[in-house]
């Protein structure tokens, strides 16, 4: 264990304020990871980095996921959240280390899609992460989540919980208060410390497993990316086709896409309500990256955004799981050739 990852669990073992030990350096607070890039009226393409190395044939179809730096990221996506943050096995409290750099070459990399514009969240879970945070880690949580903004110059975080860890515990109270702390601190600095969500879209309900994070987080939060992707049958109802939409229906692919957002902007058809400027539809890039909700036709989304906004609601953007993907290639070792960033970089236009 690299010393400094020893200090580190130490410290969040012990409860220590880690915030306090690990201030940036003069070197750090000169570069362009020390800003954080404001999204605020801004449409978002937005496409996650894998933080590991692939392994080769791990996609649904037995594609292979492209191993590339974070400044290898196509520029279209301008927002680009860094997969994952999750326990290290020594503390409870998740925890963030690159997989394959240095500290501080891994935050010249942020310094570098910072300087042009684009930022870069730290992704919260994924879909093996098991988090379970408790009553009285919130201070110490808070110290963690800005520790990791001084180190590496991340512009904010994504609740990207899924299955028993988006409940388990009181993940439901410790999160949303840490991070709320976080957005207070930075916004004493004059920073806007981004939070956003990308929940599995059947926990977006009345009752729901995201509906606390969503509620506490009211005000705070710049968008929601529900994920369109790997729910099979579960859809929407539309009274008005007197139709049930499942997310697998490809044939009915701009009806799902329409009305389950115009379902979630107006917090209708049994769903919690997003605003339309908060709200960004998470689709895959490939076949690959999700067991079913690939659009193969591309018209169908922007008829969907287009719809949207002549009724008075455009959305936010677009995210993609996952940009590694995105320039991954097929069982065949045919490239995908960037085909997400390629379809949809003129939402941003």
């Amino acid at each position: 264990m690299k010393i400094k990852q020893f200090i580190s669990a130490f410290l969040l073992f012990s409860g220590i304020a880690a915030a306090n030990f690990y201030t940036a350096t003069p070197a750090q607070a000169s570069d362009a990871a020390n800003e954080m890039v404001s999204i605020t009226n801004k449409k978002v393409l937005v496409g996650y980095w894998h933080n590991w190395a692939s392994k080769g044939r791990d996609g649904y179809k037995q594609g292979t996921s492209a191993n590339i730096s974070l400044t290898e990221v196509n520029q279209a996506y301008n927002v680009v959240p860094v997969s994952f943050m999750k326990s290290d096995g020594i503390s409870r409290i998740p925890t963030f280390a690159p997989y394959n750099k240095t500290d501080a070459a891994f935050r010249q990399d942020v310094a570098t899609l910072n300087s042009q514009g684009r930022a870069v969240l730290l992704a919260l879970g994924g879909a093996d992460a098991h988090i379970q945070l408790k009553t009285g880690d919130e201070q110490t949580f808070t110290n963690e989540i800005i520790r990791q903004v001084e180190t590496y110059g991340f512009d904010g975080l994504d609740i990207d919980l899924e299955q028993s860890a988006i409940t388990a515990g009181d993940n439901q109270t410790v999160i949303p208060t840490a991070l709320k702390k976080v957005k207070e601190h930075y916004r004493a600095q004059g920073k806007n410390f981004i939070i956003t969500m990308a929940p599995e879209f059947p926990y977006l309900k009345p009752g729901g497993a995201y509906e606390k994070y969503i509620t506490s987080l009211n005000g705070y939060y710049d968008y929601i990316a529900p994920q369109l992707y790997n729910q099979g049958g579960d859809g929407v109802w539309v009274d008005e086709i007197n139709k049930w939409i499942p997310q697998s229906n490809d044939a009915m692919k701009y009806e799902f896409l329409y009305y389950m957002s115009d379902s979630l902007i107006h917090g209708t058809r049994s769903f919690l309500k997003i605003p339309n400027d908060k709200l960004v539809l998470g689709l895959p890039a490939n076949v690959d990256g999700a067991g079913s909700g690939y659009v193969s036709d591309q018209t169908t989304v922007y008829k969907a955004l287009d719809q949207l906004a002549k009724d008075g609601n455009p959305l936010k953007g677009l995210m993609t799981w996952s940009a590694n993907w995105d320039v991954g290639t097929n069982v065949n070792g045919v490239s995908y050739n960037n085909e997400f960033a390629t379809r949809y970089a003129r939402i941003l236009q």
